[in-house]
């Protein structure tokens, strides 16, 4: 048996060859993802993935790779590579994006349209950028090819339309489930956590269950040494115990659910059944039996929140949510999306400029209601 340590050290020397040979020595989270993917079947590829982010962090200089963790780092990759790209063909980019609609992803990519609205601006460029020499992988997702349509045979008439996508919506929950559990340290919240991971692993393909099963084993012995510690010491213990607990937690969630750590507009469902499936998944655990039943019997609809800065007015913040509208409120079927854009006509309030720049990106087939925040 070897320890997490060398676990960790083995991965991360496998995800720096696969950066060196295939990745123009390039470190991302989809990289780490897909490399720990690849070796699950493995001892080593038991690694907890955050010690695994430590250990490339740490050796990357000598490694020789550049490391793009965290959204600042992928938004001055991205200002590097619009840098070296001429001005017709970043504008041919945001034509290109602005035309795909909601069904293109990189209209949803707020570092790559806020790295391309400021390389077209008239501002001067920053002197990080002088001599920059740009990473040579693309940092962005690529729109779907559009699919050929053919006359389908009787036996696909019948087959799903779309795969499930419920253990999304239940991961994006339980991820949220484990940063309360982080910030908070209580035992409630841990047996919280627990409940998520409980429906979690009901729902998730059979290669992940024995992990949830013994991290929930974790997060009953942390909270246990929560419950029953007494003195300074054992409290520092069991908030280690915690905190170790949640991170196994979320790497688990993240294991089913890669992109459970945030909400994407490409993500949002768009039929009536599907934001019905996505709320009761969402839902399952935190809900009333009272709010269960209004998800299962309200009417789809889709939110969208607008508000202007306190400032001059000209940024408006849309919050977008796709949920059920009953009686007693609107029932989330994920967590919301947040747009920032600037107005397109200053004399229009916040929620008609909202349905000029976003209606388009909406391809769904409910209602979009766009409600004006009057609070200051």
């Amino acid at each position: 048996m070897i320890t997490a340590t060398e676990r960790a050290d083995w991965m991360a020397l496998q995800i720096f060859i696969a950066a060196r040979e295939h990745n123009g020595r390039v470190v991302t989270h989809d990289l780490v993802d897909a490399v720990m993917s690849r070796d699950a079947d493995k001892e080593q590829g038991k690694a907890n993935k955050e010690m695994v982010r430590r250990i490339i962090r740490k050796r990357a200089e000598s490694e020789r790779v550049r490391v793009i963790f965290t959204e600042d780092e992928r938004y001055w990759a991205i200002r590097e590579q619009l840098h070296h790209m001429t001005t017709d063909a970043v504008h041919a980019l945001r034509d290109e994006i602005t035309e795909g609609g909601d069904d293109d992803p990189r209209g949803w990519d707020k570092a790559l349209t806020n790295a391309i609205s400021v390389r077209l601006s008239h501002r001067q460029q920053t002197r990080r950028l002088w001599n920059c020499k740009p990473v040579s992988i693309r940092l962005w997702r690529m729109p779907r090819p559009a699919a050929v349509e053919e006359r389908p045979t009787p036996a696909e008439e019948t087959a799903p339309a779309a795969p499930d996508t419920t253990p999304l919506y239940a991961a994006l929950a339980a991820y949220e489930s484990t940063v309360h559990a982080s910030l908070g340290g209580a035992p409630r919240d841990l047996a919280n956590l627990d409940r998520h991971l409980l429906t979690l692993g009901k729902i998730s393909a059979p290669e992940h269950h024995l992990e949830i099963v013994e991290t929930r084993a974790d997060l009953e012995e942390a909270w246990e040494a929560l419950r029953t510690a007494r003195t300074l010491a054992a409290r520092n213990a069991a908030h280690d115990q915690a905190r170790a607990a949640v991170e196994r937690a979320r790497a688990v969630i993240l294991a089913v659910a890669p992109r459970a750590h945030r909400m994407h507009g490409t993500d949002m469902p768009g039929t009536a059944e599907e934001i019905r499936v996505a709320a009761l998944a969402y839902n399952a655990v935190d809900a009333t039996p009272e709010e269960l039943s209004a998800v299962a019997t309200g009417t789809p609809t889709v939110r969208v929140h607008c508000r202007s800065d306190s400032g001059l007015g000209w940024t408006v913040t849309a919050t977008i949510t796709a949920g059920l509208d009953s009686p007693i409120g609107h029932a989330p079927a994920h967590p919301p999306i947040v747009v920032k854009f600037r107005k397109r006509d200053g004399r229009e309030d916040a929620a008609e400029n909202a349905r000029r720049v976003l209606g388009s990106r909406f391809r769904v087939a409910v209602p979009v209601e766009y409600i004006r925040d009057r609070r200051p």
